[in-house]
C-alpha cells in the first residue's frame, strides 16, 4: 500500500473543465492530491512521489514514456492502488490505447483493441452486481441515468460490483435491455488494488449522476471551477477513493 494518503490524479482536461468534478469531490473530503492535466506529459519524477492511489481519467497512454509506464506497473505491483475512469482517452477509447501498454495486464478488465466508445442517447442505469462497501448505503433502487461508456469485459478473478443496463424507449414504452455490461470492476495486481469504471464522472458521459442525490453539495478545488453536485454522487466517489486508499 502507498505510504501516504495522497492521490495522483491525471486527466479530464483541466481544473477549469472536467477535472473540476473529481478534484472538487476530493477537496470536499479533504483528500490531498497532485494533479496532471490531460494534455500534459507525465512530469519527470512525478511517479517517484509516494501515493496511496493513482487515478487516470481521460489521460492518454501517450503521455507516459515507456520507463514511466514500467514504473507505474511496478508501483501498483508493490501496493499502490490504481483506478482508470472511462472516457475518450481511457482504456482503448479514441486516444487511450491502453490495450497496447503494460497497463492492460494490470487492469481488472480486458480492453478492446478497437474503438470501445458508446454514446448512449437514451441513457443507461447502474445496477448492483455484487455487494460491496463501495455501494453500501447508496439508493441504487433510484438510479441516475448515464450517457456513455467504454465496452469492457471482466477478467477471471476480478469482481464486477456495478453493471449497466441500457434504457430502451420506443412508441412511448420504456424498458431495460435484458443484457448488461460491466460498469465498475475491482481486482488485484500484486499487492495493489485495481479498479475500472467504464463511464466518466464528468460531463458529457456522466449524464444525471452528477445530480444524483436528495441534496446538493458545493465544492471548489484550488484553481478549479466551482461545482454543485448531488450528495449520492459525492458519496459514491468518496467510497471508491476510500477503498483504494485503505
Amino acid at each position: 500500500m502507498g505510504s501516504t494518503n495522497r492521490v495522483l490524479y491525471c486527466g479530464d482536461a483541466h481544473l477549469k473543465s472536467g477535472a473540476a468534478y473529481l478534484a472538487g469531490v476530493m477537496t470536499h473530503f479533504a483528500i490531498a492530491y497532485d494533479y496532471v492535466e490531460m494534455h500534459q506529459k507525465m512530469p519527470q519524477g512525478q511517479l517517484e512521489n509516494p501515493y496511496a492511489a493513482i487515478v487516470f481519467s481521460d489521460y492518454p497512454s501517450a503521455n507516459l514514456s515507456s520507463d514511466q509506464m514500467s514504473k507505474l506497473v511496478q508501483l501498483i505491483e508493490d501496493g499502490t492502488s490504481f483506478c482508470m475512469i472511462g472516457g475518450w482517452e481511457s482504456f482503448h477509447g479514441l486516444l487511450g490505447f491502453y490495450d497496447q501498454t503494460p497497463l492492460a495486464d494490470v487492469l481488472p478488465v480486458r480492453c478492446q483493441t478497437g474503438d470501445d466508445r458508446n454514446n448512449v442517447f437514451q441513457g443507461f442505469i447502474p445496477e448492483i452486481s455484487s455487494s460491496h462497501e463501495i455501494v453500501q448505503g447508496l439508493p441504487f433502487d433510484e438510479p441516475p441515468i448515464l450517457c456513455g461508456y467504454n465496452s469492457l469485459s471482466v477478467k477471471d478473478g476480478s469482481e464486477e460490483i456495478l453493471r449497466l443496463r441500457r434504457i430502451k424507449i420506443k412508441g412511448g414504452t420504456i424498458a431495460l435491455d435484458q443484457q448488461s455490461e460491466p460498469l465498475l470492476v475491482l481486482g488485484r495486481f500484486g499487492k495493489g488494488r485495481t479498479c475500472a469504471i467504464a463511464t466518466d464522472f464528468a460531463p458529457h458521459w456522466a449524464g444525471g449522476i452528477v445530480d444524483w442525490g436528495n441534496r446538493s453539495i458545493k465544492s471548489q478545488a484550488p484553481g478549479g471551477n466551482a461545482i454543485e453536485v448531488g450528495n449520492h454522487y459525492v458519496q459514491l466517489i468518496g467510497n471508491i477513493l476510500n477503498y483504494l486508499m485503505a
